[in-house]
């Protein structure tokens, strides 16, 4: 995997969860960007179901994250929408064709990691977004307070202005 920089994807003051992604350092458009071009078009297949994650976004930006429920150990890489939410939300996710892989670094800080069709081919093998997630996970938590630190909802650099990891 190539080396990559954390940066802010939904970030305020007045968010109870804050929002970050991933960009490859040669490319100029973060995985979660890349997401939401290739799915958010207007009368496409899969319009309401990126529509319903983005929603779920600005759900847990506000509420924060305690509205997810997870029913089981998962993987480092999560996905939205997950498997259950609170009876808080009133979001309807069941069906939903389409993952938005994160890691939650803290109750209150989600890094976005790419995403796609759930279950693309026949096999019913999740799809190679789900696997990149699981090693852009791997290399975040391997530099958790080493290049960067989690404290009052944000992500901030140790040392250098980005948060650049190899």
């Amino acid at each position: 995997m190539n080396t990559f920089v954390i940066e802010e994807f939904f970030v305020s003051d007045e968010n109870q969860c804050n929002f970050y992604t991933v960009r490859f350092d040669d490319s100029t458009i973060s995985e979660t960007d890349k997401f939401y071009d290739d799915f958010f078009i207007e009368g496409q297949e899969f319009e309401e179901d990126i529509r319903i994650i983005d929603a779920l976004i600005f759900e847990i930006s506000k509420i924060g994250t305690k509205i997810i429920r997870r029913t089981q150990d998962e993987a480092r890489a999560l996905a939205l929408p997950p498997e259950l939410l609170t009876k808080e939300s009133y979001i309807e996710i069941l069906g939903n064709k389409l993952r938005l892989y994160y890691i939650q670094l803290a109750e209150n800080v989600i890094v976005l990691l790419g995403g796609g069709i759930a279950h693309e081919n026949q096999t019913g093998n999740p799809p190679i977004q789900f696997q990149e997630a699981q090693t852009f996970s791997k290399k975040i938590l391997e530099v958790n307070n080493v290049l960067f630190k989690v404290a009052g909802g944000r992500l901030t650099s140790i040392g250098d202005e980005e948060i650049i990891i190899n």
